[in-house]
């Protein structure tokens, strides 16, 4: 009877076809206690969805949009026609290749995924104990309804050309057309376009905004003299980035460890910044750690 009521998640997702990055995601809403006047800043997504887009291979994503037109062609039995479209799309990615030889993958496109869950850490517990009993009487359907919407988090996933594989088997797909096997071309092209590697970067956003939250609350824990409305304000700061923490924990993101480091460390800041205290540095260890605990929110769970 915890109502689903409780949770609200809001999904979007921003794909475009390969070679397009101008991919959007939805604004995130608020999770409760979260300070207003942060979020539209505190999800910390932004940038490094802007980072991702910033790797992609002009080359490479023309050399796809090339394949892809190239079977639109062999489909409309237009050979010759492929064959020249497949030689623009080689020519472009050995040119990709003499610039970096050494690039493995070369990223195509990017897409985002947003799931955000408005909740409090005790909501998500309770319905993690009612999932929990539903599998300890083997409903297992039941504890799978029940949690399926407990994730708060941004997926960017990037689409990658293989750069030792991708460039020979559009080559060998030109070499069929003009051998008269257009069929089996085509076939070839189909193939390697299903050997496109898939990579999904995790963004928790309670951990993004958490610190987001505390890059605020830094300069006003820096200066040596604050007012009382100042004072107010780094609590209420301090207090959200906490609460952002405690849910991260509740859904699971990262190990206890790291999850237990930052709950410490913030406690830490807390105490050395209460009323008029003050100090440089206090955050240089807190953001090591927000790094650790992003790091293994993208980890492979073990079997």
């Amino acid at each position: 009877m915890i109502g689903l009521s409780l949770l609200a998640p809001g999904c979007s997702q921003g794909g475009n076809p390969p070679g397009n990055a101008q991919n959007e995601t939805a604004a995130a809403p608020a999770a409760v206690g979260a300070t207003p006047a942060a979020m539209p800043v505190a999800t910390g997504v932004g940038g490094r969805i802007a980072e991702r887009r910033r790797t992609l291979i002009t080359g490479a994503v023309s050399a796809l949009q090339e394949s892809y037109a190239a079977l639109d062609l062999l489909s409309a039995g237009k050979a010759d026609d492929a064959v020249q479209t497949l030689a623009r799309a080689s020519g472009k990615l050995d040119v990709v290749l003499a610039a970096e030889p050494k690039l493995a993958l070369a990223p195509v496109d990017v897409r985002v995924t947003t799931r955000d869950l408005i909740a409090t850490p005790a909501d998500v517990k309770a319905l993690r104990d009612l999932a929990e009993a539903a599998l300890d009487d083997g409903r297992i359907q039941d504890a799978r309804r029940l949690i399926a919407g407990l994730a708060s988090e941004s997926v960017v996933t990037t689409v990658n050309i293989p750069l030792a594989s991708y460039p020979g088997a559009i080559k060998q797909a030109a070499a069929r057309i003009l051998a008269g096997h257009p069929a089996e071309a085509k076939a070839m092209l189909e193939t390697a376009l299903a050997t496109l590697v898939v990579e999904d970067l995790i963004i928790p956003l309670p951990l993004a905004r958490a610190e987001a939250l505390l890059d605020l609350a830094q300069p006003l824990a820096e200066k040596a003299q604050r007012s009382a409305d100042e004072n107010k304000q780094l609590e209420r700061l301090l207090a959200d980035a906490r609460l952002q923490i405690d849910l991260a924990k509740a859904l699971g993101y990262a190990t206890k460890q790291d999850l237990d480091a930052l709950s410490d460390e913030l406690e830490t800041i807390d105490d050395k910044t209460r009323g008029e205290g003050s100090g440089m540095r206090l955050f240089d260890r807190i953001k090591a750690l927000f790094v650790q605990a992003n790091r293994q929110a993208n980890t492979p769970p073990r079997p």
